[in-house]
């Protein structure tokens, strides 16, 4: 990640100071620059000279010390809030007054965060989208004592990067990521009631999005999506559901942590993806433990409405808190940052295009079939006053 955002930067003529504990890191994350470089030269999508222009404007060092003339400093540490604790701690000590402190956590508290600096009207989030160097999503997350002054210069420089910025409140997962949760969260109920990995993915695929959400987190890491599960927990975040993302935890538990491993929700002969029985025998046998019942009825339908449904009802609830500003906001976050076709608009105005009395009338089917102990398919009161009024999201705006 700290490679890919530091491309970022050197593709746009801007000096960039790269800096790792240890050598060996440090040393990988430089490789990972020149290889990326090189392969876009074999490609014919980079001039011979240019890698040694861009590689020019690089700095990389042990000593954090070389971060002080920096005007802006992003940490790009593992997902882990203490060890971001830590960071941000070092980094209030050490930036130059005035530089913005940024974090690019995919999940994290950032006011926490921004304590931490002893400094929080410095400090933003800017969380970039994996692989940081191609995918055009930049979520700025505004903490609640972010300048206003580094708020807006996060965003005019994210157009000068190639990035499209779309402005969060802080929660846990922003605005993706926390849609991204009850998504995911679907598609591991949907395994354990009987549905294949592939099942879902070609259901999700046939709508025009580029893969779906068992490939999706196979390519991210299954060890990355437990260990997101893992610190919510620690924040006390996540319901008391034992069943809550079971799957991915037995996954990570077992070593099996996708595309990087050889073996996730599917097996893997290099980047080719083929079914794996015992993918099916882990949810199958997880189902069991919690008391879930298997069937064999699944429709495609069905699948739909259960994932991308309750992503429409958090993305209510989003809207309602003040963490988006706009509906349009939101599907520009899955669109560009989550491959959801451009052509069907966004999930939010998909929504609107199916209906929002439809998408309440599907919830409250899905809450009184399969229970709402947890509260999975409560109504946002948003949507449901928008669904009784006949009205769409642009009426918020108006209001």
């Amino acid at each position: 990640m700290g490679s890919g955002i530091a491309m970022c930067f050197l593709n746009a003529g801007i000096r960039t100071v790269l800096v790792d504990a240890a050598a060996a890191g440090l040393e990988r994350g430089l490789q990972l620059i020149r290889s990326t470089y090189e392969a876009r030269v074999a490609k014919g999508r980079m001039g011979a000279e240019q890698p040694s222009a861009r590689l020019a404007l690089l700095t990389s060092s042990l000593d954090d010390q070389a971060l002080a003339p920096c005007d802006l400093v992003i940490e790009a540490v593992f997902e882990d809030m203490a060890l971001k604790l830590q960071v941000c701690r070092r980094l209030g000590e050490v930036c130059k007054p005035g530089a913005i402190i940024a974090s690019n956590t995919s999940t994290l508290d950032v006011d926490a965060l921004a304590q931490a600096t002893g400094r929080p009207a410095d400090v933003v989030g800017m969380h970039f989208f994996s692989p940081a160097n191609i995918m055009r999503l930049l979520e700025v997350v505004r903490g609640a004592e972010t300048a206003p002054q580094v708020l807006k210069t996060v965003i005019d420089l994210a157009g000068k990067i190639g990035k499209t910025p779309v402005v969060s409140g802080v929660c846990f997962g922003f605005i993706g990521n926390r849609m991204a949760e009850v998504y995911l969260r679907e598609a591991e109920f949907l395994l354990m009631e009987g549905a294949s990995p592939a099942q879902i993915d070609e259901v999700v695929q046939a709508l025009g999005l580029a893969m779906g959400p068992c490939r999706m987190l196979d390519m991210a890491g299954l060890d990355v999506g437990a260990k997101t599960v893992i610190e919510c927990e620690k924040a006390g975040g996540l319901p008391p559901d034992a069943s809550y993302r079971a799957v991915v935890r037995k996954m990570f538990a077992l070593g099996r942590f996708g595309q990087k491993t050889g073996l996730g929700y599917y097996r893997y002969e290099g980047r080719n993806a083929l079914p794996d029985p015992e993918a099916s025998r882990i949810a199958a046998e997880l189902a069991q433990a919690h008391g879930i019942a298997q069937r064999s009825d699944m429709a495609a339908q069905e699948i739909v409405e259960r994932l991308l449904y309750s992503m429409v009802n958090e993305g209510c609830k989003i809207l309602d808190e003040g963490i988006a500003y706009r509906a349009s906001d939101i599907d520009v976050v899955w669109a560009a940052g989550y491959g959801f076709p451009d052509f069907q608009g966004g999930p939010m105005f998909m929504a609107e295009e199916i209906g929002l009395a439809q998408i309440v009338e599907r919830l409250e089917h899905y809450a009184a079939s399969r229970g709402n102990r947890y509260g999975y398919w409560t109504v946002s009161p948003l949507l449901q006053r928008l669904a009784a009024q006949r009205q769409g999201f642009d009426s918020l705006q108006a209001a």
